[in-house]
């Protein structure tokens, strides 16, 4: 560092210190003097008014939600006969806006300083984006007090200009007993405004009354023939029910005892309904997929309705006589049935037996019954004058022809017959 340098090295940390404060002040002016800087998170929405009188943008006219600046006015424009107001908000401050947010202009002073009051609307509504606009029946421009009192003639603001006098008169040095009025009536301002909402809240059942009432009068008016038959179809049911007087009162009278009766068995089912919770949610997918199978079903029921009808109800009608003569040898038969059912088991073990037909090259009883049944013909085919007689064939040797004759005495024809040769050398 020179020498010059070291000599006003102090007057030159003096003037960076002091454009390094300027810098600063600046900085906050231009902040209190609403510059927004390119990093802040600015939403833009626009409003429809009727008119926008004395709203002008750069003058920092704020935009306010319950008293508290979120923005302010950042632009107006005149589009097919309407004010637009475009308003640059916070989103930090703020947060979303909605469809049917509303915007009012108000001055905050005597002299016109506009201020817009947003109400943010409701989220069910949905979230208004950006650029999006505020429609005109959601806004009010701000109303003067010159055309409230252009709209009165000149007797009533003759009487309006007497009212106020003598009102300024008569309250003159009174506040104090006007704010003890206020405060002893405000009792009676709560009790009236709660009459004012309950008038409000009939006006609008009214209203609604109304309007059902002419829908149902335009609906009765197209079916007048239908409720005419109503009418008398209702005449001949009070009619009927008046004819049953007493029936009727002798119904009611035990109407008690059998509600008591379904309580009392509805608390014994509770028990079964939380049993049955489960397999009833178990049924569920069953019922999903029957529901399109009943749908693919009504085709045949409608080709089925007549068969049923013609032909099935005609046949039913003629049975009943004969069923009823059938009661008393079904009661007998039903004494006897433990024994069928004893009986038709063995049967079906027994059919079982015989029709089954082992794996292998073995064959069931079934595959000999036909030839049982030949041989059994064959055996009984030769008869005479004294029955039938009995045949057969037997296979034996002259070896052992003896041993069968001895087993069968019947054969014994067969050994005098000297069927067999003598051998060699024999008596």
């Amino acid at each position: 560092m020179s020498t010059e340098t070291r000599r006003h090295f102090r007057y030159l940390l003096a003037i960076f210190g002091f454009a390094a404060l300027a810098t600063v002040v600046g900085a906050y002016i231009l902040d209190q003097q609403r510059l927004r800087w390119p990093w802040e998170d600015v939403f833009r929405i626009e409003a429809s008014f009727d008119r926008a009188q004395a709203v002008v943008p750069g003058q920092g006219q704020t935009v306010n939600v319950a008293g508290v600046r979120v923005g302010e006015v950042e632009a107006v424009r005149l589009e097919d006969g309407r004010a637009i107001v475009e308003m640059a908000l916070d989103n930090d401050e703020l947060g979303p806006v909605y469809r049917d947010a509303t915007a009012l202009i108000r001055p905050k002073t005597g002299l016109n300083d506009m201020s817009i009051q947003l109400d943010p609307g409701t989220q069910s509504a949905g979230e208004l984006p950006e650029r999006g606009r505020i429609r005109a029946g959601n806004t009010l421009p701000n109303v003067n007090p010159d055309e409230v009192l252009a709209a009165l003639d000149s007797d009533t603001r003759r009487w309006l200009a007497i009212l106020s006098t003598a009102g300024g008169q008569g309250l003159g040095g009174n506040g104090e007993a006007l704010r003890e009025v206020l405060k002893a009536g405000q009792p009676g301002f709560e009790r009236g405004a709660r009459v004012a909402r309950a008038v409000a809240a009939r006006r609008r059942e009214l209203t609604r009354l109304v309007r059902n009432l002419r829908r149902l009068s335009r609906a009765t008016a197209a079916r007048d023939e239908r409720l005419a038959e109503l009418v008398e179809s209702a005449s001949v049911v009070l009619s009927a029910i008046g004819g049953r007087e007493a029936e009727l009162r002798a119904s009611m009278e035990r109407l008690p005892g059998a509600l008591a009766a379904t309580r009392s068995a509805l608390r014994d089912t509770r028990g079964l309904v939380a049993q049955a919770e489960p397999a009833l949610r178990e049924l569920r997918p069953l019922a999903r997929e029957l529901g399109p199978a009943l749908v693919q079903v009504r085709p045949l029921l409608e080709d089925g309705t007549p068969v049923l009808r013609d032909e099935l109800r005609p046949l039913v009608r003629e049975t009943v006589p004969l069923l009823r003569r059938l009661r008393p040898a079904l009661t007998d038969i039903r004494s006897a049935t433990p024994d069928l059912v004893t009986t038709g088991r063995d049967l079906n073990y027994v059919v079982n037996e015989l029709g089954y037909n082992p794996p292998g090259p073995e064959e069931g009883y079934a595959f000999w019954a036909a030839w049982f049944f030949n041989n059994a013909s064959s055996i009984l085919s030769v008869e005479d004058a004294h029955g039938s007689t009995w045949r057969g064939l037997v296979i034996a040797g002259c070896s052992t022809l003896g041993e069968v004759v001895a087993a069968s005495p019947a054969l014994q024809p067969l050994a005098d017959a000297a069927v067999c040769p003598e051998p060699p050398g024999a008596p």
